[in-house]
């Protein structure tokens, strides 16, 4: 197997309601396609979507970086991608672009699986590789009754995990949100909260001490995704698991945030910290340290959320929801999404990613040449 051609094609899709971040709110996900086509014609797919507030390249860099690094992949061999997949900063292009390596990482993984001719779950778990991923409902930050009506909504329709956004609000307004939510759901339902970096350790011990009694699975990123000494004060002094997502960059940082005792959970996104190899790097960090992991994506299209739907799929079963249904803010997709039921998403069974584009796409798309 060898790479004959490389494809790039940027896309933009519609977010509705704009997704809130630090940075102010993103009405819209753009990306770069990323498509190898091997010598024995299979095509792999890997998304690069950077994405305000994570520390990652802009769109045009990331463009940039992927133009680079695919002269450079042009030719080689499996062994030879292979090779590159463990070290993919000798691509110069994308040592700090780590959107555009997650894109070449989810093309490699996907080429490297159909070769195979098994899923990506199944090439990166084995065995114990999951048919269907258990995933949470999300919640966004909208008027206590309206937020139970979802709520009942989600759990009328398998849903057992509920994330709800909190932060942002007068204390009282999230503690009303949240005590809607319970009650309409039952002591049953795990409800987890994000605050997205929203209050600084001093609001969020204050509120956390407020949410606590109403049953907490989790809280997501309380304070700023750099105030580790934050993260480590909250989790001390509340009581609650502290789940690390913005925080979250690298093995590194998952190495910064689990020694510092700044966190409980780790949230891996893996367009956030590279690629599956990298994801699958702090897993194993993660797993060393007892800690959980929850996977999640970034709101990417259907090729990038399906990376993220393999990874999950690969870690067998897991204390927790992963994060990786479908979001019903983005309007548009580059192709249909994993089938969801009860709660839960089904990973794609083809060999590979098992996301397949319609040729239209690909119209007037950026033939990279060799370098």
């Amino acid at each position: 197997m060898s790479i004959l051609r490389a494809r790039l094609r940027p896309y933009t899709l519609p977010l509705d309601p704009p997704w809130p971040s630090v940075d102010g709110p993103v009405a819209e996900r753009r990306g770069w396609i990323v498509a190898l086509e091997d010598d024995a014609g299979r095509i792999g797919l890997g998304d690069a979507a950077p994405f305000p507030g994570f520390g990652l390249e802009t769109h045009a860099s990331s463009g940039a970086a992927l133009r680079g690094a695919l002269r450079r992949i042009l030719g080689l061999s499996r062994t030879d991608l292979a090779l590159a997949l463990t070290d993919l900063s000798l691509l110069a292009p994308v040592a700090a672009a780590p959107a555009a390596r997650n894109a070449i990482d989810g093309a490699i993984h996907d080429l490297l699986a159909q070769a195979e001719g098994v899923p990506l779950a199944r090439y990166l778990g084995g065995a114990q590789a999951l048919p269907a991923v258990s995933v949470n409902a999300v919640i966004p930050r909208v008027p206590a009754e309206e937020a139970a009506s979802l709520a009942r909504e989600a759990v009328e329709a398998g849903f057992t995990t509920i994330k709800l956004k909190v932060g942002g609000v007068p204390p009282p307004e999230d503690r009303a949100r949240l005590e809607a939510v319970r009650t309409a759901t039952g002591a049953e339902t795990r409800i987890r909260i994000d605050a997205n970096q929203g209050w600084s350790a001093d609001e969020a011990i204050e509120a956390l001490r407020s949410l606590a009694p109403l049953g907490i699975e989790y809280v997501e990123q309380p304070v700023a995704a750099d105030d580790m000494a934050g993260m480590k004060r909250v989790r001390e002094v509340c009581g609650i698991p502290v789940a690390a997502d913005e925080s979250l960059r690298s093995l590194a940082t998952a190495e910064t945030l689990l020694y510092g005792e700044a966190a409980d959970l780790l949230v891996v996104k893996p367009m956030a910290v590279g690629g599956l190899r990298a994801a699958r790097g702090i897993l194993t960090f993660a797993s060393e340290r007892g800690a959980q992991v929850v996977v999640t994506h970034l709101l990417e299209s259907a090729v990038g959320r399906a990376a993220s739907i393999h990874f999950a799929a690969a870690l067998g079963p897991t204390a927790h929801a992963h994060g990786v249904a479908s979001p019903a803010e983005l309007r548009e997709d580059l192709a249909p999404p994993a089938g969801e039921d009860r709660g839960s998403i089904r990973v794609p069974e083809a060999p590979g990613l098992g996301v397949l584009l319609p040729a239209a796409f690909w119209e007037g798309a950026e033939e990279i040449e060799p370098s």
